[in-house]
């Protein structure tokens, strides 16, 4: 009797814990599917109207850029300007369609580690035309030795879960205010440039000028080497060492035209008189709203060169 009643009892107990860890299996299978969602988000780009950002570079302080009829704007609440279109984009289309491929953390105790927390993670907020709002918190950037590519730790705004998807979101979202403003200085295609007309002080003023495929300074044989070498570093010429609040007391002290073929309206560059500290201030008709210091930029060295440096 007692070794039957023994043997039954085994066998129950067997097969409870069976169930048991049958279904302990089955709960935390359909949990991690519940959790674990592939795709993160996807964004209509062209609906996008408002982006939010308040990144770590800036303590959190926020950044706002909007759509306009000119483009995109860019503000922080004291600086109001244009923001780098090309950036812009950029960003938007690494929203358009984010696929998640792990589930790093299921809840809030892993936001210290993955840098998804309010201290130590960048906030974004994409808004579109049509009023849905994507918040979410870019955070931790590591690399996946295995699959040699990047990984950044990213979870929606009102949820737990963080996610690992590829590529480097973290350092497109996690930039200073600086880093979204337009830097254009001087951009043009050299190519149809055929005028540069220099204005300096006293007697120094000149003309870089090309006549039938030659360039020439004031009418004398320019060396082309020279000339290519100019050209080449000023016709893509961008900086980040923005003035702010300036607003110009004099007329300038150099200043450059730039005039070509298919080129409806001249390149104007100048520079103002400063301080010792900034030397000059420099300005394009090219970013308009920019105003940038020659002491950080040295820009005045690379425009504003002398005659003698294109002749042989």
């Amino acid at each position: 009797m007692f070794r039957k009643f023994s043997s039954t009892t085994l066998v129950i107990i067997l097969v409870v814990l069976i169930g048991f860890v049958a279904l302990n299996k089955f709960y935390f299978s359909k949990k991690s599917e519940s959790t674990f969602n592939e795709e993160f988000v996807s964004i209509d780009t062209s609906m996008v109207s408002e982006i939010l950002i308040y990144p770590k570079a800036e303590q959190g302080k926020e950044i706002k850029i909007t759509r306009s009829a000119k483009g995109w704007e860019l503000s922080n609440g004291k600086i109001k300007t244009v923001a780098d279109s090309s950036a812009v984009r950029n960003l938007i289309g690494s929203f358009k369609e984010i696929k998640s491929n792990s589930l790093a953390g299921a809840d809030k105790s892993s936001w210290a580690e993955l840098q998804v927390d309010d201290s130590s993670g960048s906030r974004i907020n994409i808004k579109t035309n049509d009023n849905k709002s994507y918040e979410m918190v870019v955070g931790k950037f590591g690399y996946n030795q295995a699959a040699r590519n990047g990984v950044t730790y990213i979870r929606h705004a009102n949820e737990e879960a963080v996610y690992g998807i590829d590529g480097f979101l973290s350092f497109s979202v996690n930039q200073p205010f600086s880093g979204w403003r337009n830097k254009t200085f001087i951009s043009g295609n050299k190519d149809n440039w055929d005028n540069l007309t220099f204005t300096y002080p006293g007697d120094s003023s000149f003309v870089l000028s090309k006549q039938n495929n030659t360039w020439m300074v004031n009418g004398t044989l320019a060396d082309s080497a020279k000339a290519a070498a100019y050209l080449n570093g000023i016709a893509s010429l961008q900086n980040a060492a923005f003035v702010d609040s300036y607003v110009p007391s004099s007329t300038p002290v150099f200043s450059l035209s730039i005039r070509g073929n298919n080129q409806a309206v001249p390149v104007s560059v100048v520079a103002y008189p400063a301080d010792s500290v900034q030397k000059f201030i420099l300005h394009s008709s090219q970013n308009p709203d920019a105003y940038f210091s020659n002491a950080q930029s040295h820009l005045a060295e690379k425009v504003f060169v002398s005659s003698r440096s294109f002749l042989q």
